[in-house]
């Protein structure tokens, strides 16, 4: 399409040149010739006809190199060049866009928009699936403040025990739960001499807890 283009703006211009010449050798004839029959021919009037040729030819050509270079008609432009001149090319020079531009801006813009929303669903998605793996990776401990609450009461109401505890690599008899706190559970134990001692035991150390 550019290669159309170009070789277009230099047959144009190529045209426009002959087209120049033409009328620059016609307006010599026609004026030696007019000299040499005695006719009464002034020479400001014909330059004066010559410039005003060559100010709308100019703008005519101008209008449509405009019109060629930025992929519009170039006839046509030529035709309103001719019929407005210097108004109009001046006026394209700055107003006219090239044709389908717009259209491919407004096509790349929806592509870029689409793939960024693709993307952002992509990163959504792999942000779940790493959160439920994450989950799935480190379940909840099996020793926790709802368990020993449930623990530390029998169906009657009454204080549940005892049970042999391992925990921090230790090993005591629990006799009954006194409370059960988010991190760790506060319990009495006997220290195997017949005292009754209370001690808090956090639930990342119990190795094992049994019925005694």
């Amino acid at each position: 399409m550019d290669e159309k283009v170009d070789a277009f703006i230099k047959w144009f211009f190529a045209t426009c040149a002959n087209c120049w010449n033409w009328l620059c050798n016609t307006t010599v004839g026609f004026y030696k010739a007019t000299g040499k029959a005695e006719f009464d021919c002034d020479f400001g009037v014909t330059l004066i006809l010559a410039i005003l040729v060559l100010f709308f030819l100019g703008s005519a050509c101008w209008s449509a190199s405009i019109a060629a270079c930025r992929r519009h008609n170039a006839f046509i432009h030529f035709i309103l060049g001719l019929a407005l001149p210097w108004i109009y090319p001046v006026f394209i020079l700055f107003a006219m866009d090239i044709k389908g531009a717009k259209a491919m801006k407004k096509a790349l813009e929806k592509q870029k928009a689409e793939a960024e929303a693709a993307e952002a669903e992509r990163q959504k998605a792999i942000q779940i699936n790493s959160g439920e793996n994450a989950a799935e990776e480190t379940p909840e401990s099996e020793w926790n403040q709802t368990r020993f609450e449930k623990m530390s009461r029998n169906a009657d109401g009454s204080l549940a025990g005892p049970w042999n505890v391992t925990y921090g690599g230790r090993q005591v008899k629990v006799l009954h739960i006194i409370e059960a706190f988010p991190e760790m559970v506060s319990v009495e134990f006997d220290d195997g001499k017949g005292n009754t001692l209370k001690i808090r035991i956090p639930y990342a150390k119990i190795e094992s807890w049994e019925n005694a």
